[in-house]
């Protein structure tokens, strides 16, 4: 928990984790597993080393983002893919996010990371969304069509949403087309819960317990994506049962509305106040604490994989 102290907190996070299945991971076993998303500690990931066994890391690129795990148990491998686009992408930023120049964006380039592994596994969960929000200078066909949030450079503002459905676009075509024998799973992106401000100015998320039903509404920007990601998916599903592709929708949004207590916010890094009670330090209001609200996820994935 990073130093998160509330104990009734901790005990709320996994009030809606209401699947007593009592799934065996030996199921979900001697196959390799992959979770291609925007977050170098998927909660996914996390989840299946803190419920399964420790495992062995038998992979990590130069970076630390993408990383292989293997438990020796039950003949299992997990991998996590840091793609946070799923095409190809140029990207200047440090860990806090802070970026110093745009992000170079090729929206008919399918990320390498991922797709160099992808007929080598029989089970996905690919996840992307809030990185769209960025900066960024889009290329197709190697040539600059446009940006977002670029002033200043004499290029079209084709805006977030045209490089966001283009992209999902293209991976959904080439899913529907790869004859790919395995289970997908499309997981759409997560609601944030950013008070007085976002990311980047200050925004904290200081909710302690579990919001009524109803009383948060999703953010237009939380809104657009989710729009987008359901739109593309359905396209896609109506014609990948025709080509044998097993492909599946993962949508917590509902769920995860009501939860704004179970973001880390200002306990990111470990022990954030340790050495300065009153410094003041970033807030992450987007991801999730393990344990915490989405302890429940690998439990629907899993009633899924054994009980279709």
């Amino acid at each position: 928990m990073h130093g998160k102290k509330s104990i009734d907190q901790i005990h709320a996070c996994g009030a809606i984790n209401s699947s007593q299945n009592g799934s065996d991971p030996l199921i979900f076993s001697s196959f390799p597993h992959c979770f291609i998303d925007r977050d170098d500690e998927n909660p996914h990931t996390s989840l299946s080393i803190c419920i399964v066994e420790q495992p062995v890391q038998i992979y990590q690129d130069v970076d630390s983002k993408s990383k292989r795990w293997y438990f020796q148990s039950y003949n299992l491998t997990i991998s996590n893919i840091w793609s946070p686009f799923l095409v190809k992408a140029t990207i200047f930023e440090d860990i806090n996010g802070v970026s110093t120049a745009e992000v170079q964006l090729h929206l008919d380039k399918l990320d390498k990371k991922w797709l160099d592994i992808y007929s080598s596994l029989d089970y996905m969960i690919i996840s992307t969304g809030k990185w769209f929000l960025k900066a960024a200078v889009y290329h197709e066909n190697d040539v600059i069509v446009g940006c977002h949030l670029c002033p200043g450079k004499n290029l079209i503002e084709l805006g977030f949403e045209y490089a966001y459905k283009k992209t999902l676009h293209y991976v959904m075509d080439f899913i529907k087309t790869s004859k790919y024998k395995g289970l997908i799973f499309f997981r759409t992106s997560t609601p944030d819960h950013f008070e007085n401000g976002e990311w980047h100015n200050g925004g904290t998320c200081p909710k302690t317990i579990p919001a009524k039903e109803g009383e948060v509404k999703i953010k237009d920007l939380n809104r657009i994506l989710r729009n987008i990601e359901l739109e593309e998916f359905e396209k896609t599903f109506a014609k990948v049962a025709h080509n044998e592709v097993n492909l599946k929708l993962l949508d917590f949004t509902n769920l995860l509305l009501s939860r704004p207590d179970g973001h880390p916010g200002p306990y990111r890094q470990f022990q954030s106040y340790s050495k300065n009670k009153t410094a003041v330090v970033q807030n992450d209001c987007l991801h999730w604490c393990i344990p915490g609200p989405i302890d429940f996820w690998n439990d629907v994935i899993m009633e899924i994989v054994v009980n279709g």
